[in-house]
């Protein structure tokens, strides 16, 4: 999913689920920043005092290329933060397939919940993190987080179902600057096999590089084939339904920590909501469109009862800045009441959690 879903979609439905403006606005931040964190890195202050970062999320082509050739940075960002295993089949490969809204998820899910519950510093960072990893879920399934061949597909596969031609045009445009972005030249220029050998060549077959956006895409319908096995079809993806059965979960998550918080304000059901969600979903619009959409539902105060400082508004500069000036601080110290470290917090219990508590309780060791 993108910047509409993970920090527009996540904040609207976390207000609807009966969460104050505040507190959503922190949870997604975090949620949406999981994409932007991309940085393992550390600073120490003037005291002696050290904030040290870790990276969620890789986006630029070095970075790419990196993870593709280290099995223990995809092993660290890609298998806890975007492709959580669905611990479904035989073999390890199989079980590491994300799945949609898998039984494993969802412990996750409610684990992180009664951790936030309990007033944990970093509670609403981490509410975040898990939504954003949830969420991928319902647009990452099929794929995994480590390079395997289970995630390369059939090129020549590829259908569309999109209305506007325009639209249509504008989103295999966007695919094929996606490859170009990542794969070789060489590789770029035989268009029939870009997606089964471009990315899978640039990305190692890493994630769902070989099908570009098409996953994160909140209105597209889709299918492919598999290149591992022919019998192996994706089908029709219905990227609407599947979005809109991920913010019902959402909200679910949302209401259930807002209870146990003993902090939920006039939340909705999400039947009372779902079909304004599913109006947004369903817009075939580029991102700065369906950002727009998700505003103008958040502002018509549909969903919830606006609050005076109803303004949620995402620039990872933000956070970014928190970290910059960490050196200025007059103590280090300070530095922990910021939701930059709190995320940061967050986001190393989560990753730990996963890779060293859930994952090997259910017999997946990978790291």
């Amino acid at each position: 999913m993108q910047e509409d879903m993970h920090f527009y979609g996540t904040y609207a439905l976390a207000r609807a689920a009966g969460i104050n403006a505040k507190r959503a606005q922190v949870i997604a931040y975090a949620a949406q920043y999981v994409d932007d964190s991309t940085d393992n890195n550390s600073e120490v202050h003037e005291d002696g005092g050290m904030f040290q970062t870790i990276a969620t999320a890789h986006t630029n082509t070095e970075a790419i290329g990196n993870a593709a050739a280290d099995q223990t940075e995809q092993r660290q960002v890609w298998v806890p933060f975007h492709f959580y295993p669905g611990n479904e089949g035989e073999t390890l490969s199989e079980r590491l397939l994300c799945r949609k809204d898998s039984a494993i998820a969802r412990e996750m899910v409610q684990n992180h919940i009664r951790h936030a519950a309990r007033e944990e510093s970093y509670a609403l960072p981490l509410l975040g993190v898990m939504a954003h990893v949830y969420a991928d879920t319902f647009s990452h399934y099929g794929f995994s987080g480590v390079s395997s061949r289970w995630n390369k597909v059939d090129g020549q596969s590829f259908e569309l179902d999109v209305e506007n031609q325009e639209m249509k045009t504008y989103v295999m445009g966007k695919f094929s600057s996606f490859l170009n972005k990542y794969s070789p030249s060489f590789v770029t220029k035989n268009f029939r096999n870009i997606a089964s050998k471009g990315a899978s060549v640039a990305t190692g077959a890493l994630g769902h590089g070989a099908v570009g956006t098409y996953p994160d895409r909140p209105f597209l319908k889709w299918r492919f084939n598999y290149k591992k096995d022919c019998a192996r079809r994706a089908g029709w993806r219905d990227n609407p339904q599947t979005f809109l059965e991920g913010c019902k979960a959402l909200h679910g998550a949302f209401n259930q920590y807002a209870q146990q918080a003993g902090i939920e304000r006039g939340a909705k059901e999400f039947d009372q909501i779902a079909p304004l969600i599913e109006a947004v979903l369903r817009q075939e619009l580029a991102k700065k469109e369906r950002i727009n959409a998700w505003l103008n539902l958040i502002n018509s105060g549909d969903l919830f009862a606006l609050e005076e400082n109803e303004a949620p508004y995402y620039s990872e500069h933000h956070w970014e800045q928190q970290k910059e000036d960490f050196e200025d601080l007059d103590n280090s110290q300070a530095m922990a009441d910021l939701d930059v470290y709190k995320f940061h917090q967050a986001a190393i219990y989560h990753r730990d959690y996963t890779l060293k508590q859930l994952l090997p309780r259910h017999g997946i060791v990978v790291l």
